[in-house]
């Protein structure tokens, strides 16, 4: 029993002084917030401390020379507890990354933070997190984070209603259920305005934008995106994007995109169905899939008016500042 024992703490012995090695710190230091950071050869980057992670300029972060170098390369982020912010563009391009852990404490993360993370696949963050423009931008863990939703919000009779939502695996039925959850949330002036009920507010806080990254802004793509991945539609077959642009939404995916000459109703052969996004132009110009279009609304059936006209009936994200 002895050699065993023996035999077993030497093998553990052995097996933990590699594991030991390849943790050992490589890089670090203190910030000019007083948070420290460091970096093993594994490839985790902690912060510890307590304040804010500071905004960078592009290119500028201290460990910039570790975020897609070939060697001692960025594969993790640790945010320690009591750290209450990250900074604009802190963990951008890094380009190897694949998971990150946000505590708690953390309550904004700036712009484009974690833009250009292209492996980033697995975040832990708190629910209520506010997020700025492009926090996550072209990561891949992106949809995934932009489902998190804000306890204002899950508070609210539309999260209720959303929760009350079947779905049944018809991505067609799905969004449109979706859609017609939120009839009648209408946007707010700040953050603390996400449950909906601001019938005054002309100031674009809704719980889609502050999905999408951008909170205070035009909403009504993020509307529709927002659905979209709450029907559970993959990004193969719809594009993230926020911008009223056709080809933001189709490129590289299995959508498709029609023009309303090649609809039934304006003598093609395509017929609309439910669910499908419509994208509208202030002119007749409906070549117009590279510039930002004027509004982006949810097809759910039209009425041919017999004097060759048709009424199509939508759902809308920021229709008069509602759904």
């Amino acid at each position: 029993m002895k050699k065993i024992i023996s035999l077993l703490l030497t093998l553990s012995l052995l097996l933990s002084l590699p594991l030991y090695a390849g943790a050992a710190e490589i890089a670090g230091g203190s910030l000019d917030t007083g948070i420290t950071w460091s970096l093993s050869s594994d490839g985790t980057l902690s912060f510890s401390g307590t304040g804010a992670i500071p905004d960078y300029a592009n290119g500028t972060q201290p460990w910039k020379e570790y975020q897609n170098s070939d060697s001692g390369y960025i594969k993790a982020v640790v945010i320690g507890e009591g750290i209450t912010r990250i900074g604009d563009r802190a963990l951008q391009n890094c380009k190897k990354m694949t998971s990150a852990v946000i505590p708690d404490s953390v309550t904004t993360i700036g712009k484009y933070a974690f833009q250009n993370c292209y492996l980033l696949t697995d975040v832990s963050l708190p629910l209520d997190v506010q997020l700025n423009s492009g926090t996550f931008r072209s990561a891949p863990a992106e949809a995934d984070i932009l489902a998190y939703q804000t306890t204002t919000y899950m508070g609210s009779e539309y999260h209720k209603a959303l929760a009350a939502v079947e779905l049944t695996g018809d991505f067609r039925k799905d969004i449109v259920s979706i859609a017609l959850s939120q009839l009648g949330y209408h946007e707010g002036a700040s953050v603390a305005d996400f449950d909906g009920k601001h019938p005054d507010s002309t100031d674009d806080y809704t719980e889609f934008g502050r999905f999408a990254g951008s909170a205070g802004s035009a909403w009504c793509s993020e509307f529709y995106l927002w659905c979209a991945r709450m029907a559970g539609i993959p990004t193969d077959i719809l594009n993230v994007s926020r911008v009223a642009k056709v080809t933001n939404w189709t490129k590289d995916t299995e959508a498709k995109y029609y023009l309303w000459s090649e609809t039934v109703y304006g003598g093609g052969s395509y017929q609309p169905q439910p669910g499908d996004m419509l994208q509208w132009v202030n002119d007749l110009d409906e070549h117009a899939t590279d510039e930002e279009l004027a509004h982006t609304s949810m097809f759910n059936g039209a009425t041919d008016n017999g004097d060759g006209t048709v009424t199509v009936h939508s759902i809308d994200g920021n229709w008069s500042s509602k759904v």
